[in-house]
């Protein structure tokens, strides 16, 4: 019989036994640690702080016997922690873990993005209800800002999100950024992702037929555009005979959210 495989996701602060004792409690072969660090340590002045707590829960599920991954982000950027947390669960989904997300590790901010890419990704997230908070310097370090004497875990529960097909994801991932992107490159685009979908022929030049192409064009404003701009995610500007596409601010979250490598 098939072994499912817990793994933990855990973005970090200044925390340590709301982060480490759910492990004790639930179960886990594998922690992520998403926390600020490496390249983005220098924007903070507290990172030194911080890198005494990811050492710390570091050490303590090693010594639990739990594999451990540090993954630096800079999580007071939204789009950044949305993005990072939705990559790791992604890939973790699609080695058929079972994924758990705590939201009581980080901060406010941290914690709504958590819940954001939980709920679309539907994985168990949980929040560590502390005992009380730490009374001095030396009780911070112990357990950190939270103090987890007996973890009272309360199961977040689901709420149901649309989710996107891969070829409107797809779309969001082309267009993701501040430039507007030209109709023509997104067809293209799909001809050679989706070719079985979006038939282009080309003349004996190598360039793509005006017939063909307008009938791709037709296919995808059918299939994907229009159902994208109905849900407020791009916009169209037309200069001239040219068409542009671009992001919503609502788009570029529900891009970050399907775990895409737009940055």
């Amino acid at each position: 019989m098939k072994t499912i495989e817990k793994v933990h996701i855990i973005p970090l602060g200044f925390e340590r036994s709301v982060a480490v004792k759910p492990l004790r409690v639930l179960g886990g072969n594998r922690a992520h640690i998403i926390t600020i660090g490496g390249k983005y340590a220098a924007r903070y002045d507290l990172w030194k702080e911080q890198r005494y707590f990811e050492e710390a829960v570091v050490r303590d599920l090693k010594e639990m016997d739990v594999e451990v991954k540090v993954h630096y982000a800079d999580l007071f950027d939204f789009r950044e922690a949305v993005r990072v947390i939705a990559g790791v669960v992604v890939s973790e989904k699609e080695q058929g873990k079972e994924v758990y997300l705590n939201l009581s590790s980080h901060g406010r901010l941290v914690s709504i993005a958590s819940a954001l890419v939980g709920w679309y990704h539907d994985v168990r997230m949980y929040y560590v209800l502390a005992s009380r908070y730490a009374r001095n310097e030396e009780e911070k370090e112990l357990y950190g800002r939270s103090v987890c004497d007996k973890p009272l875990i309360f199961e977040v529960p689901q709420v149901e999100i649309v989710r996107l097909t891969e070829e409107e994801r797809f779309t969001l991932s082309i267009i993701y950024g501040d430039k507007p992107v030209e109709l023509r490159r997104i067809v293209e685009e799909f001809c050679r992702r989706f070719p079985h979908i979006y038939q282009c022929e080309k003349d004996e030049r190598g360039r793509w037929k005006r017939s063909s192409e307008q009938k791709v064009k037709t296919k995808l404003n059918r299939r994907v555009l229009l159902k994208l701009e109905s849900k407020g995610f791009i916009e169209r500007d037309k200069v001239g005979r040219n068409v542009y596409l671009r992001i919503t601010d609502r788009g570029e979250i529900f891009a970050l959210l399907g775990g895409s490598d737009a940055e």
